[in-house]
This record gives C-alpha cells, sequence and structure tokens, in this order.
C-alpha cells in the first residue's frame, strides 16, 4: 500500500543516528547476569544463560538494519518539525537535532512489525513489542506517529533520536537489544524506561525546560543504560 503521508498537521495548543559522532563512554559495558547469579559450568557467571552470543550479536544486527531500512523509507516523505511542534520542543532538545528531526503521519496505514520478527522467534526471543499498536515509532531522526501527532509522544520520539545521537548507532543498538534480554520485557528496557520517564517529566511541567540530552549522557556515564 502506497504511504498517505501528513507530515506535521499544525497542533492544537497543548499544554499538559543522528549524524553526530559518537562520544566515548568513559565506563566499561556493564554485563548483568539474567537472574539470580546464573553460572557457567566452570563456575563464572554469564549474561543470558538462555541466548546464545551468536544469537545476540545477530539480533543486534537485524535491528540495525531494521531502523536504517525504515529511516530511509520513511524519510524520503516526512516533514521538517516546524511551526508550533518545533517551538514546544525548543529548549528540551539540542538545536541540531530539532534541525535534522523529521515526523510524518501515516494515514490509512499503520507501521509494520519488523521483518525479522519471525526469525527472532525461531531462535527463542520472545514479548516482542507488536509496532503496529504503538502510537508512534522512532527510526533514528525520523519518528513516524501510526495516530495523530501529540506532543508527548512526539517528545518520546525525539529522546530516542537524541539517546541515538549521544550515544551512536552501534551503541544504542546494542543496548537497547541487551537490555531487553535483560529485563524480559520492551517497556523495562532501560532505553525505553528513561525515555517514558522524561515524557512523562514533560508532561507533568510544561514548560519547565531540561536538557534531554544531558540527561541521556548523565546515564549513559554512570551505565544505567
Amino acid at each position: 500500500m502506497p504511504h498517505k503521508p501528513n507530515a506535521a498537521r499544525p497542533p492544537k495548543k497543548d499544554h499538559s543516528s543522528l549524524q553526530e559522532q559518537p562520544q566515548q563512554n568513559p565506563l566499561q559495558k556493564l554485563r548483568v547476569p539474567a537472574g539470580p547469579d546464573p553460572q557457567t559450568a566452570a563456575g563464572g557467571p554469564v549474561e543470558f544463560p538462555y541466548c546464545a552470543e551468536s544469537d545476540i550479536q545477530k539480533a543486534i544486527q537485524w535491528f540495525a538494519e531494521y531502523l536504517r531500512a525504515a529511516r530511509e523509507e520513511y524519510h524520503a516523505i516526512a516533514g521538517p518539525l516546524a511551526g508550533e511542534w518545533r517551538d514546544t520542543m525548543e529548549g528540551y532538545f539540542e538545536p541540531a537535532l530539532l534541525d535534522q528531526a523529521r515526523v510524518l503521519e501515516l494515514v490509512d496505514e499503520r507501521v509494520a512489525n519488523p521483518w525479522f520478527y519471525p526469525k527472532a522467534r525461531e531462535k527463542g526471543f520472545q514479548h516482542l513489542p507488536d509496532i503496529t499498536h504503538k502510537a508512534a515509532v522512532t527510526f533514528l531522526d525520523v519518528v513516524v506517529f501510526n495516530e495523530r501527532i501529540a506532543s508527548r509522544d512526539l517528545f518520546h520520539g525525539l529522546v530516542h533520536a537524541a539517546q541515538l545521537r549521544v550515544v551512536g548507532m552501534a551503541e544504542f543498538t546494542e543496548l537497547f537489544v541487551r537490555g531487553f534480554l535483560r529485563a524480559r520485557s520492551y517497556f523495562l528496557v532501560p532505553m525505553k524506561a528513561h525515555a517514558f520517564a522524561l515524557d512523562a517529566r514533560f508532561a507533568a511541567n510544561p514548560g519547565v525546560r531540561f536538557s534531554v540530552e544531558d540527561e541521556i549522557r548523565a546515564w549513559w556515564r554512570a551505565g544505567r543504560y
């Protein structure tokens, strides 16, 4: 079905990877054991005893390929962040991100689930999120809406774009996949949970600006992702 874009309708008043080079994480990547101290045969801890490392690497690769391909598809028909939507996001996100971000409302269709889901399930990956039922999905610097654009959903989507900008594509995809496997829940992935916390802060105190990128850097450097 061809896309019927409606890029960035002017919003009603609502009072309620990008290309920057990633910073160097000063911390070693954390590898937290899944479950109650699982052990290898030699007695050392392992991260995901229920999933082979080769399958994890494959999942990371699939996720990265999916994000890149979807970004290219939707970027061509998305529009810039402008008007009141841009004004609403000013002060929360760095200008370079807002300049490069694109938004798109789909009409008479929804974002499909990733092509790799059947393969992932065959390898034992469970609890994969149903993308078609989400309000919006971020593909690098493009936020695609299955429904009408809303300020909180837009803010949430831009948080993920900012995470990609801060940590870089390779780090983002690895942290997201490993976080998903560790939490065994899409909503408890640290990067996702942080986005929910930040969009709740945005909604609770409209107009009280804070730097999303600074919040992301603080979590990343502290190893919270």
